[in-house]
């Protein structure tokens, strides 16, 4: 029986395999599952939480025009607290930093999402089972709970696009969508992006279409995706970087914008077999060829991305993901931010954070990934288990890149980071949990490494409520050599004494 497009792309989101119930997985084991190439747009950017359900549900099967409303909402306080070393009279020996300084920046291989971002995404569908337009409202931050106004917070319109489903129409496997649309691959998570909150192989941004067409192979499902865009604007090479602008796509710290006019192109692909093992691989490939501004004086830059990876969805022995990305860059200073990389955005940052400012945008990464996740509870219950009692969750994740680059600084860095979780839903309303992150920041040194421990209580409404009240302490164990970046824009400042302890209270909701 072929399946319908419109409830392949919108995939239940922010639920651990442990939390779904044995309904879910009967229903799913009878339709079959399609392959999963990654977050399609819409998903919230954030990970999910231990206790979780499904983020939002499939479009309706209307024939007639009906309105749909999903949101994601997290927003957490946290506090820095480190102890002052030379107090004056008037001054406590205890400071209080928000935001923290830690070197948990998203942009960087540093970043483990153990201090999430506040993220506040409201996503409005309206159309039927044919055609239908998405517009997606985003914000980083509440205007009320900001220590000044950043327009670069309130990201309004974040994306918008319009999605026409052929099956029904023509009686073609197709579904187009066409306009402003992000796009993430290499999702570690079995739902979400995994608890780095980073996409393994990349993440587009970018105007443009994604074309992608299913088929059922009997006992194996295949699914093959396209897409093309580029970006409306670009930064002017007079432009001063800004926080209002979002420091216009340059390098940290730099008052020459570098990037032109930029376009993506990727193309995937991923065979599911028996609802247990997914394949996939993934092809993506950045570049400007800009002669405005700054574009007319350097070379044609590109960003060039190819990955492999697998999951494996056992039921009562959890998830499994792998996988492996090899990205090559070739005077990549002029790419701009409709590809990232690790988080990094575009080849200004990817330079900075990765090959080094004196590369020229020349050289490569290999990044390497795998999450585990299991519930000791469908483990042990298998179906008799339906995630209403108490249960205990494990989850085990690692990352890597190895960097080759032409700056001799940076060339050789094998960056490493790994964790684990463990969560106990002991009642309806409460559980408590544990994490530990190592990060090397480049394995041949200790000085350049971390730790983190971060025990947390977590309030919820009911087992699988939508809802979650976390209260969180955080540990830092820092290298004698690992710096944080402060500043607007944010750099490296050696001079910054990073926090020890961070303590943090979060609410999210999604519906």
């Amino acid at each position: 029986m072929r399946r319908k497009l419109s409830g392949m792309l919108i995939l239940p989101l922010l639920a651990l395999p442990a939390a779904a119930s044995a309904q879910e997985e009967e229903q799913e084991e009878s339709e079959g599952a399609l392959p999963r190439l990654g977050q399609a747009p819409g998903e919230p950017l954030a990970p999910s939480a231990s206790p979780s359900s499904a983020f939002g549900t499939p479009p309706a099967e209307s024939k007639g025009n009906v309105l749909d409303f999903h949101g994601y909402m997290l927003l957490p306080l946290r506090i820095g607290v480190m102890e002052r070393p030379d107090p004056r009279p008037g001054q406590a020996a205890t400071t209080l930093h928000v935001p923290p300084l830690t070197p948990d920046e998203r942009r960087s291989f540093g970043y483990t999402g153990v201090l999430p971002d506040p993220w506040i995404q409201l996503n409005f569908s309206y159309g039927n089972r044919t055609v239908a337009a998405t517009a997606i409202l985003g914000a980083t931050g509440a205007t009320d709970g900001t220590g000044f106004y950043n327009p670069v917070q309130q990201l309004g319109v974040y994306d918008a696009f319009i999605s026409v489903n052929l099956e029904d129409a023509f009686e073609l496997p197709f579904e187009v969508k066409v306009g402003a649309l992000t796009s993430r691959y290499g999702a570690m998570g079995a739902y979400d992006a995994g608890r780095y909150g980073t996409p393994l192989m990349f993440r587009t941004n970018s105007v443009g279409e994604t074309i992608t067409a299913s088929f059922d192979l009997g006992d194996a499902a295949l699914v093959i995706e396209q897409g093309f865009g580029g970006q409306i604007s670009r930064p002017e090479y007079n432009m001063v970087p800004a926080p209002w602008n979002d420091f216009a796509g340059t390098n940290s710290g730099s008052t020459n914008v570098t990037t032109g006019a930029s376009f993506v192109n990727q193309l995937h692909g991923g065979i599911g077999f028996n609802n247990l093992v997914q394949l996939g691989l993934h092809y993506a490939t950045a570049w400007s060829q800009d002669d405005q501004g700054p574009s007319g004086l350097i070379p044609d830059g590109r960003l060039s991305v190819y990955g492999l990876d697998a999951r494996l969805t056992a039921g009562r022995f959890g998830h499994l993901y792998a996988g492996l990305a090899q990205t090559n860059a070739t005077n990549a200073e002029s790419v701009s931010g409709v590809i990232e990389i690790l988080n990094a955005r575009g080849g200004p940052e990817l330079m900075d954070r990765y090959l080094g400012l004196d590369s020229g945008g020349d050289g490569s990464l290999t990044t390497f990934g795998a999450q585990y996740d299991m519930s000791l509870a469908r483990a042990v219950y298998d179906r008799d288990f339906e995630g209403r009692s108490s249960d205990v969750l494990f989850s085990l994740f690692g990352m890597g890149t190895q960097v080759s680059s032409d700056d001799p600084e940076a060339d050789g860095v094998l960056k490493l980071k790994g964790g684990i979780q463990a969560t106990y839903n002991l009642y309806s309303w409460f559980s408590v949990s544990g994490r530990f992150d190592h990060v090397r920041l480049d394995s041949s040194s200790d000085r350049l490494a971390y730790h983190v421990i971060s025990p947390a209580l977590l309030f919820h409404t009911d087992w699988q409520s939508r809802d979650e009240f976390a209260l969180q302490y955080s540990h830092y164990i820092y290298g004698a050599l690992v710096n944080v970046r402060r500043g607007l824009p944010p750099i490296e400042d050696p001079t910054a004494v990073p926090d020890r302890n961070v303590l943090m209270l979060s609410g999210t909701f999604w519906w």
